[in-house]
Parts: C-alpha cells; structure tokens; sequence
C-alpha cells in the first residue's frame, strides 16, 4: 500500500490532479443555466409557491423552525431583492407565531405587493425571493431553492443527464468568500484561463459579496453563445482579473476511467445521481481485472453527492456485508444506522482522492471507507456538507430542496459543516 500511495502522489503531482481549494458548501454555479429570465407569474400562483414551500420546511425540515422568524426572513430578503428591480414591498407584516395566521398573513401581503405597480418587472418573482429568504434563514446546506430552470436541471441531472448551458465552473464557499474549486476540461471557463482556487469577486457588474450561491447561479446564466464577465482575485495578488467568457453546453461524464502505470485503475466519479454510474463502475473494474490492474484509485473530487442509496450500493463493493456506512438522525432526535447489503467484493487496495469539492455522499463514502480502514484518503479537507434531503416540486415548476434528516458517520462523528480530514 506504500508503493500505491507513492504512485498516487506521483501521479497527482505530475498531472496537477491535486490542485484546488479546500472549501465548503458546494454547488455547481453553471449548472443551473437557463436560456431566458424568469416568466412571469400571476398572484395565485405565487402565492400557492410560497404557501407550499412555507408548509414543506415547517412539516419536514429536520429542525422545524419557528413560523415567524421563517417568515419574517423571508419578506426581508423580498425587500433586498426588490431594491433596484422592483416596487419596495415596505415594511413586514405582523406574525405572531401561529402557522396558519402567519401563512395567510403572508399570502394577504404578498397579493397586496403584487397588485402595484411594477412588482413584477422581468426576471423578478416576488414569491422566488421570498422563499429563497425562508431558506437563507433555514442556513443549511442541502436547504435551498430550485427556480423552475434549476429543478428542470435537476430533474436531468437526477437522470444521469449532466449536460446544461453555462461556463464549467464549480464554486464553494468558505467564510462567504466564493471561490472556484474546479474547472472543467474544455469548457469556456478553462479556455478563459479561469483557474481552481480563483475568487470571485463580481459576475458581470455585480458584486458577488453577500449573495447566495443560487443566486450567483442566475448571474452566470444565459444563451449558448453569450458572454459574462468573470471578475477574480488570484492567490496574494490583490489585483482584480477579467475574464469575458462565452457561455456554451457543457457535458460532464460522471464517470471516467483509465490505467496508470499498467496496474492501477483509476476512476473519476463526479456524483450518485443514479444507479447506472455504479453499472458503469462495474464494467470498468470488469476491465481493469482483465488488464491486470492490481490497485484501484477513485478519484470523488468535486464529487456533490447524489442518492445516499447508490453510494451505499458501491460501498458494498469495498466493505463486508453488514458493514455500518452512517447513521440518520431525525426530527425526534432517534438515531438509527444504516449498513451495507451483499455485493461483489472488488477485494483491490483502494486510495480515495477528496477536496473541498467533494461533499453529500462523496463525503459520507469517503469517511466509511477510512474509519472502517478500507481505504487511504488523499487529497484535501472535504466540503462539510453532509445531510439527508428530499426534493419537492412548488405549484410554479419550481422546486425547494429540504433537509430532512441529520447524517453522523458510520462511527457516529458529525460531518456537517467539518468534513473529511484525508489520511494524507
């Protein structure tokens, strides 16, 4: 395991495989790109959207909030949003704590803002604003907002379609400093001369300070042929850098597979979204056995997650049956562990290559193999971004994502927000 670990690291360093930050609360900016602004939406539609998205965090979020605050947060963000684009909502109005009251208070208010004048300019949706205040106040990772192009992305990429419009970037934050953690093989974004570890500093004119990383996604967006400016700081360098890149479709492979040094396979898997990518991983150690590969080398960098239940099928293949690979915490705070079920052994040693970028499920598998000792993990701390979450449609094709249970390593360590730390 030495000698695979030298190769590794030999490997790593000569092809730049190492490279990136060590961040947290991925999310893939560009991949999320839409071909137009929002359409517009009438006032019973927005306020269905926002009624349904209110009901979901209250009835399934791990940690139900109160009802004021949440919406009390959300109006605030509404008036942030407004600013420059639209009619200003005014001041809040008066929650006391009551679900239902709130909620047609809420739905009262809303009604009234969109009956002005100019509440409703183009690209602007007061009950998206809203709702993406309620998450914001929520403040958990895998608790956010899918605009009706997002969830459609998502429902795509759920498929094991990883094609979008956008420029090939990766971003994290750490400390509400965005900051690029990988750039796609020829993308526009590489052809830019867009590097990991650059820090965005505006997209377009528009300073990146303060926003929210799905909001940051519709910055980026726009037509197959467009350009944004990228606006970065690099390393020490204090001076800002420009970079006009024109937006394209990008296509990503969630797997990818090849052979170093005749007898160590290697294997890129960028998520969990299905179960074909472990039908592909399949094939791929069919072959590498044919080829004589005595090693293996899977590579989660800038892994996002996906399905909990396809990364646990794919431990089956490194862990003996029975194996714990996390435990699930839920709203009543019981613990239960979930183990792996019989699987091919792939019976190789195996290194796991992590950074910043490798969050959810990347994480969760990452942390089974090293406590159970199945593996040597390389690379960087991972994202700390580790929970259980269910996706919901909202009435207006949008979509909200909601942590629904807490996630503790198979040893009962906590991984949200502290991540992964590699062996080396």
């Amino acid at each position: 395991m030495n000698l695979l670990r030298a190769l590794v690291l030999l490997f790593a360093l000569s092809s730049g495989l190492l490279g990136g930050g060590v961040l947290d609360s991925h999310v893939s900016t560009a991949a999320a790109a839409s071909l137009s602004a929002p359409a517009a939406e009438d006032a019973s539609t927005q306020g269905k959207a926002v009624a349904e998205a209110y009901n979901l965090l209250l009835d399934h979020y791990v940690h139900p909030p109160d009802t004021a605050a949440l919406l009390n947060a959300g109006w605030d963000n509404l008036v942030k949003e407004a600013d420059g684009k639209a009619v200003a909502p005014g001041t809040a109005p008066a929650f006391d704590g009551d679900r239902a009251a709130d909620l047609e208070t809420m739905r009262t208010a809303l009604a009234a803002y969109l009956d002005k004048p100019n509440s409703e300019p183009d690209g602007f949706v007061a009950a998206h604003a809203l709702v993406r205040g309620m998450v914001r106040f929520i403040d958990e990772g895998h608790t956010y907002f899918l605009d009706p192009q997002q969830y459609r992305d998502y429902q795509s990429w759920s498929r094991g379609d990883n094609t979008y419009v956008g420029i090939g970037i990766s971003v994290t934050s750490r400390n509400s400093e965005p900051r690029i953690v990988e750039v796609y093989d020829n993308t526009p974004a590489q052809q830019a001369g867009l590097r990991p570890g650059d820090i965005l500093v505006r997209i377009n004119d528009q300073s990146v300070a303060g926003l929210a990383l799905d909001e940051m996604t519709g910055l980026v967006r726009g037509p197959v042929g467009s350009q944004v400016r990228i606006t970065v700081r690099r390393g020490d360098d204090p001076r800002e850098l420009p970079f006009n890149v024109q937006r394209a479709e990008i296509h990503l492979q969630f797997v990818q597979d090849r052979v170093i040094d005749d007898d160590i396979g290697y294997v890129l898997l960028r998520g969990f979204p299905e179960p074909s990518v472990i039908d592909s991983i399949d094939k791929d150690l069919a072959n590498f056995r044919a080829e004589g590969v005595h090693a293996l080398v899977l590579d989660l960098r800038g892994n996002s997650g996906g399905r909990i239940d396809v990364g646990t099928r794919l431990l089956a293949h490194f862990l003996p049956t029975g194996s714990s690979v996390y435990q699930e915490v839920d709203r009543g705070g019981q613990n239960s562990t979930h183990s792996t079920r019989g699987g091919t052994q792939y019976d190789l040693p195996l290194v796991v290559l992590v950074d910043g970028g490798t969050a959810s499920m990347g994480e969760i598998f990452a942390s089974a193999v090293q406590e159970h000792g199945a593996a040597t993990v390389l690379g960087s701390n991972t994202a700390g971004s580790v929970a259980a979450a269910q996706v919901f449609g909202l009435p207006d094709g949008s979509g909200l994502q909601v942590t629904v249970f807490e996630i503790l390593s198979a040893d009962g360590k906590p991984l949200n927000k502290i991540g992964v730390v590699p062996d080396e």
